[in-house]
């Protein structure tokens, strides 16, 4: 049953975002969770992330056993390389920009325009998509042919027939995740169990796509009392 309240996030500054909706509501977990009379239970995240964890993971081993094999599996052996260097340089991406935040960018004498900032983020979700597409193509042509060989030839080790297994298993899961287009915080998906008045459990779900919505500038009060603009950012500025 998909719900109509706003998906918590699971972050420090949760309580006094939601303040407004419910002023009983407490943290569990540790801020994984939150519960309140009339949710007992709340949390939200991000569902590509974990995909793209568990694919790495799953990837290794196959990677390994392939170049155990031989260089007969050498499609097979760079294409999962690349699929787990995609993996690392998103999972790298997101965890590193909560610590250090690299922002380059090219600025122009003129300030951008919101069109302009709009097409720069098109741009690198367009060369992003295409580098997972092209990745998974690849994987999914290299896996297949050697899914033929095992079919085909007797006498292959078992372990190659796991490697197949596993690599089908983290071409599905990067099938998935790249609607993310390399942005696990792009897509968050938030369970709740509600409390209603009438005193009948229900589970709510929903999924939350895209972006935060930038807010307008706001003048804010320096130190030393000079007026000054507060820029908004989004999550694809804090990416290289």
């Amino acid at each position: 049953m998909a719900s109509s309240r706003a998906p918590l996030f699971a972050d420090p500054n949760r309580h006094s975002m939601e303040s407004t909706y419910d002023d009983e509501e407490t943290a569990l977990l540790g801020g994984i969770a939150t519960t309140s009379p009339s949710r007992p239970f709340a949390t939200s995240f991000y569902p590509t992330l974990y995909l793209r964890s568990l694919a790495l993971i799953l990837g290794i081993p196959a990677f390994i056993i392939f170049i155990v094999e031989g260089p007969s599996y050498s499609p097979s052996i760079v294409f999962l390389s690349f699929a787990i260097a995609r993996q690392l340089a998103v999972l790298g991406s997101h965890f590193g920009s909560q610590v250090v935040v690299i922002h380059i960018e090219i600025v122009h004498p003129k300030w951008k325009s919101v069109s302009a900032k709009a097409q720069e983020k098109w741009i690198k979700k367009s060369v992003a998509g295409a580098i997972d597409a092209g990745i998974l193509l690849g994987l999914l042509v290299s896996l297949a042919i050697v899914a033929k060989k095992v079919d085909t030839t007797y006498g292959l080790p078992k372990e190659v027939t796991h490697a197949v297994i596993l690599g089908f298993i983290v071409f599905g899961l990067l099938l998935v995740s790249i609607t993310d287009f390399g942005y696990p915080n792009l897509v968050t998906l938030a369970l709740a169990v509600e409390k209603p008045v009438d005193g009948v459990l229900k589970l709510a779900t929903s999924v939350q796509y895209g972006e935060p919505e930038e807010t307008e500038e706001q003048p804010e009060t320096h130190q030393y009392g000079r007026p000054g603009k507060r820029n908004s950012q989004t999550p694809d500025d804090d990416y290289v």
